[in-house]
C-alpha cells in the first residue's frame, strides 16, 4: 500500500504516513473517549519518521498523562495523535483524520471493560480488558 495522506477538519494539519501500519485499534479508555468524545480507532505505526507534514502551523500537543502526549489542531480543535513520551518509535494516528480509502481493518480492541454500554463494535477480534492491555505491554517491553 502506498502512502496515506490524512489531515483535521480544517485542513491547517495535513499530513502523510510513510511508514507502515502496524495495527490499527479501538481504545475505550475514559480518556481517549473524552479526548475524542467517541471511541478511539487508532492506526498505530512503529516509526520515529512515520510523519511528513505538508502543513502544521497549527499542530498542539497536551501532555495527558506522565507517559503520553495527544496532538491536536488548535484552529478546529480534531484530536489527530498519541505518542508515548519516553518511546520515539509509537505514534498513533486517529483513523478518522486519515483520506479514504485507507485499506485498513480493525485489529482489536483495548479498554473493553471501560466501553460504554450504548455501542457495540461488529466483527471477531481480540477484546482486551484493561488490566489485560497493560499486562500484554508489560510483557512485550519485557522481551526487548
Amino acid at each position: 500500500m502506498g502512502a496515506i495522506k490524512g489531515q483535521c477538519l480544517c485542513g491547517d494539519v495535513a499530513f502523510e504516513l510513510v511508514a507502515e501500519i502496524s495495527h490499527v485499534d479501538a481504545c475505550h479508555c475514559t480518556m481517549c473517549r473524552r479526548w475524542t468524545g467517541s471511541a478511539f480507532i487508532s492506526a498505530d505505526i512503529r516509526s520515529s519518521n512515520a510523519l511528513k507534514f505538508s502543513s502544521d502551523e497549527t499542530l498542539k500537543w497536551y501532555r495527558s498523562s506522565d507517559w503520553a502526549e495527544r496532538g491536536f489542531c488548535s484552529k478546529c480543535g480534531s484530536s489527530l495523535f498519541y505518542r508515548l513520551t519516553e518511546n520515539d518509535e509509537f505514534l498513533a494516528v486517529n483513523s478518522g483524520s486519515l483520506d479514504l480509502p485507507s485499506g485498513l481493518s480493525l485489529t482489536k480492541e483495548i479498554f473493553i471493560d471501560e466501553k460504554p454500554d450504548y455501542y457495540a463494535l461488529e466483527g471477531d477480534r481480540p477484546r482486551l480488558t484493561g488490566a489485560e492491555f497493560m499486562a500484554s505491554l508489560q510483557a512485550s517491553n519485557e522481551e526487548v
